[in-house]
């Protein structure tokens, strides 16, 4: 795991390509090493994540859901997301060769794991105000806005940190998008359990 000042440091840095800094990258580990140790972002964004699942089992849930108990319940939170993180790096490896991306794909898995880590943690007040106050229209206004920020940033994170055209990054996120929904909906189907 990297320590607290090279998270501080990875997270500068995915901030800053989020802004357009291109320097922001001089911040990311961009070595061999940098790329593997870049999956402990899924560890490092793991407490507000499970606070997203908390509101969601809290608040989102609809009353007609039937629970198969916490740890089916949870693990399948677990198990849609991880398949949601990882999936789209398989699908841009799997494609880089024929995109012309293989020499961007080490900047493209250290910026968006890191990226997602870091978006999970500035995002995660409005899940705690979710789960402290419930839904309203106000929440459903702030929801709607942390969705569009979270795409354009991520948008913006991976056309810096790879010098890919806009065009090119909207289609990236766009399919990271389209992943993560069938995700969800796959393993809720897979396992029984409605989580989305």
């Amino acid at each position: 795991m990297p320590s607290l000042a090279e998270i501080a440091r990875y997270f500068t840095g995915a901030a800053r390509l989020m802004a357009g800094r291109r320097d922001g990258l001089s911040l990311l580990d961009i070595s061999a090493d940098g790329f593997w140790r870049s999956f402990a972002a899924l560890v490092v964004a793991l407490p507000p994540t499970v606070l997203s699942w908390l509101e969601y089992e809290s608040v989102e849930r609809p009353p007609f859901a039937g629970h198969l108990g916490r740890f089916s319940t949870y693990g399948a939170h677990a198990l849609a997301d991880l398949t949601a993180w990882l999936l789209p790096i398989l699908i841009m490896a799997s494609f880089a060769r024929l995109l012309g991306f293989s020499r961007k794909m080490v900047p493209f898995v250290v910026a968006t794991n890191w990226g997602g880590a870091f978006l999970a943690w500035v995002f995660s007040p409005f899940f705690l105000l979710l789960l402290l106050t419930g839904p309203s229209d106000l929440t459903a206004l702030l929801g709607l806005v942390v969705a569009i920020a979270s795409i354009v940033l991520s948008v913006r994170l991976i056309a810096n940190a790879t010098g890919t055209d806009i065009p090119m990054s909207v289609a990236i996120v766009t399919m990271m998008v389209f992943v993560s929904l069938l995700s969800y909906a796959a393993v809720s189907d897979l396992v029984g359990v409605p989580i989305a």
